[in-house]
């Protein structure tokens, strides 16, 4: 048997057997040996990340990954090493890995906390007194239960914690459909703190030119610690922390070793970072940021239910003049509309009356009419996310992470609309 088909029999059974650490283990060192380096480096990376690298491997993983400027996987093969109590080759490999740091020029974006306004590097906080609370999230309330649990309350009863010995920290992963507040519920999140919110939006991390994503998410984790305390909030992680077994090129998984290194704060301290993130695609995030330590909990931020959209609806109606209207009526037909959706619907509302109000002159109120002929022709946006959703909650749920929206799926909203099929128009 060739060297090469050797290593395509190995490929072949670690995809059929991926939670096999030694046959992965087996396959990195034979794919090192056939000069395959960066092939093994990211195999190494999810032994690294299973905590199934053996103490003999993580000196050589750590030299192997500077090598190649994954800077990322060495320094957390350097800290491993050093809970482990591995006795030699540690500190040559940390005095090597600060060389390519202060080199690639990683170390120069860490934010001074006496630097001020626009000179910070990283995202900026916005204040206490901008943000919303959960009031002003339409209901949701076993969304905000869980995040209340998680995040709000061991930051406002760090007492209660440390006489039962729990540990603090640990993120809120939020994932659903797009335009069903989970930005809105992070916001809300900083605002029931009374803490400065960090919003870390895709286009200020991603960067076509090699090492600068990283230094990017480097810098926005900085400016959350020169302000902790504080609400960080990364949203679209599925761009930031696509999953490594889908992806073919080194460029991105670097990406996911920074995130998790920052997240477990190597060379930082995260106490008093809260740090939540949202997802339109759980399914895409690569499983080593979903473990304990990181992002504990994943939260499934639904379609807003009946009163939720009840009100929304008394929320953008509150300004505009009004006829007497049912909201409680209104709400009843959009089932599966976004927060998004509602918004939308009435903005159209809005817009007819502006045409009749200059067509006739004075104010014409909103009337049911005009909410009804905005109504034509809109369809629910969540409809897509919810069939993607269906094929991976019925055929790869194993573990059972998404039984959330297995059971949001099978309540009679969701029901009924499957009835007349989830991609057909209303």
């Amino acid at each position: 048997m060739s060297e090469e088909q050797r290593l395509e029999g190995l490929r072949a059974a670690i995809e059929l057997s991926p939670d096999n650490h030694g046959l992965r283990l087996v396959l990195a060192e034979a794919l090192r040996g056939a000069g395959e380096e960066l092939e093994a480096l990211d195999h190494l990376a999810m032994l690294a990340d299973a905590g199934a690298l053996p103490d003999a491997e993580l000196i050589p993983t750590g030299q192997l990954a500077l090598r190649h400027g994954r800077l990322q996987l060495a320094a957390r093969c350097v800290d491993a090493a050093r809970r482990r109590g591995i006795p030699e080759g540690v500190a040559a490999l940390l005095r090597d890995l600060e060389d390519a740091l202060t080199d690639d020029g990683i170390k120069q974006l860490s934010v001074d906390p006496d630097i001020e306004g626009d000179d910070r590097f990283g995202p900026k906080p916005i204040p206490p007194s901008d943000q919303a609370t959960f009031g002003d999230v339409g209901g949701l309330t076993d969304v905000k239960q869980a995040i209340h649990r998680t995040i709000i309350l061991p930051f406002q009863r760090p007492d209660l914690y440390e006489r039962y010995g729990r540990r603090s920290g640990g993120g809120v992963l939020l994932y659903g459909p797009p335009g069903c507040g989970k930005t809105l519920l992070a916001r809300a999140t900083a605002g029931e703190c009374g803490l400065p919110f960090l919003n870390v939006r895709i286009e200020e991390v991603l960067d076509p030119y090699i090492g600068v994503s990283e230094a990017n998410l480097h810098a926005a984790f900085e400016s959350a610690r020169a302000s902790a305390p504080c609400v960080l909030f990364l949203d679209e992680l599925d761009a930031i922390a696509y999953a490594r077994r889908k992806q073919q090129g080194s460029g991105a998984r670097a990406l996911v070793d920074q995130l998790l290194q920052e997240l477990d704060a190597i060379g930082a301290d995260n106490s008093d970072v809260l740090v939540l993130a949202a997802t339109n695609a759980p399914w895409d995030v690569d499983d080593a940021p979903k473990r304990p330590g990181r992002f504990d909990r994943m939260v499934f931020v639904p379609p807003p239910d009946l009163a939720a959209r009840e009100r929304i609806l008394e929320q953008r109606l509150a300004d505009p003049p009004t006829a007497e209207l049912d909201l409680a009526a209104l709400a009843t037909r959009a089932a599966l509309f976004s927060g998004a959706d509602v918004t939308h619907w009435v903005e159209r509302a809005i817009d007819l009356a502006i045409d009749e109000t200059l067509a006739r002159g004075g104010d014409v109120p909103i009337t049911s009419e005009h909410m009804q002929r905005a109504l034509e022709g809109l369809t629910p946006t969540t409809l897509d996310w919810l069939s993607t959703a269906r094929n991976y909650v019925e055929f790869a749920n194993e573990s059972g992470r998404f039984d959330d929206v297995l059971a949001y799926l099978e309540t009679d909203e969701v029901k009924s609309r499957r009835r007349r099929g989830l991609r057909k128009d209303r």
